[in-house]
């Protein structure tokens, strides 16, 4: 199956480097990416290596905390669905995730295990093959707590690229 992702996440990580680092930034980065004259258009899907090529370079040139910053600034960016959070509890939102990531991720699988209310799992199949969607994953999972302003912590505690399964992160919410 082709890996395809939706210009809506390719857009919000060139918006991440543009607003966190400045549109010169942005112009070295789209020349060092080879996307320099690319505009992607938000509902259309393109080939996951750009959103890879991406990652990579935020973790080559401004690290691994970047990336995972990365992750939450996409998930707190996303336009409408950002504003739709905050009215969300936590539990309800990683619910909706395997729904959300079919519509955005053309390959892949993503399931929540959320029977104990208390520790969520969230497991991604074929998604993190390579290191920096597993940090952008984790920072998407650390921006969920923040936004619906739930104390907890995300740990990643299965990964594709350490030879498991399936990455698997595991948040625990804090009483």
């Amino acid at each position: 199956m082709e890996r395809r992702t939706r210009g809506s996440i390719l857009n919000g990580y060139l918006k991440f480097i543009k607003e966190k680092y400045g549109g010169s930034e942005l112009k070295v980065a789209r020349a060092d990416m080879g996307i320099d004259n690319l505009n992607f258009k938000d509902g259309q899907y393109y080939q996951d290596e750009i959103i890879g090529n991406i990652l990579r370079w935020i973790n080559r040139n401004k690290g691994e905390d970047a990336v995972k910053e990365a992750g939450r600034f996409l998930l707190h960016n996303l336009g409408i669905l950002s504003w739709m959070i905050r009215f969300s509890d936590f539990q309800t939102l990683v619910l909706k995730f395997p729904k959300n990531y079919s519509e955005v991720y053309a390959f892949g699988n993503c399931e929540v295990d959320a029977s104990d209310p208390n520790k969520i799992k969230m497991t991604l199949k074929d998604v993190c093959y390579y290191e920096e969607a597993c940090l952008a994953w984790e920072g998407i999972c650390e921006e969920a707590l923040t936004i619906t302003k739930t104390q907890g912590k995300v740990s990643h505690t299965f990964c594709e690229n350490r030879g498991e399964k399936q990455c698997v992160f595991t948040i625990e919410i804090s009483q």
